[in-house]
């Protein structure tokens, strides 16, 4: 009997790869992560999950080191850039969400699914 993993994907349905076609433009993942995903165990997409904004952070060139955050839903930690220069957070990619009462931030995948 096979468990649903409690992480989500981090996909925010802008599927387009990098020239090399490794990297996803949307979520930033690679093209095995994307592929893998499903069969991943919740430990392995956490550990990719908490790459993203810094993965983030190198495409766009933000010189800005993120601060380090814990998702207020999942529990996650993840990088955070919302205190540095405009642009330099992950989380401008994504749609505006409404805020939940008590939530801070949220990591890629909780805001993916909020945002869907």
């Amino acid at each position: 009997m096979s468990t649903v993993a409690a992480i989500a994907s981090p996909c925010m349905k802008v599927c387009t790869l990098d020239p090399s076609g490794r990297v996803c433009l949307g979520c930033l993942r690679t093209a095995e992560e994307i592929a893998g995903w499903a069969g991943f165990s919740d430990s392995r997409r956490a550990k990719v999950i908490a790459t993203l904004p810094e993965r983030h952070r190198i495409v766009t060139g933000a010189k800005t080191p993120l601060a380090t955050r814990k998702c207020s839903n999942c529990g996650i930690e993840f990088g955070c850039g919302a205190e540095g220069p405009e642009g330099a957070c992950w989380c401008t990619r994504y749609p505006p969400v409404a805020p939940v009462e008590g939530a801070t931030c949220l990591c890629p995948a909780c805001l993916a699914h909020a945002a869907s």
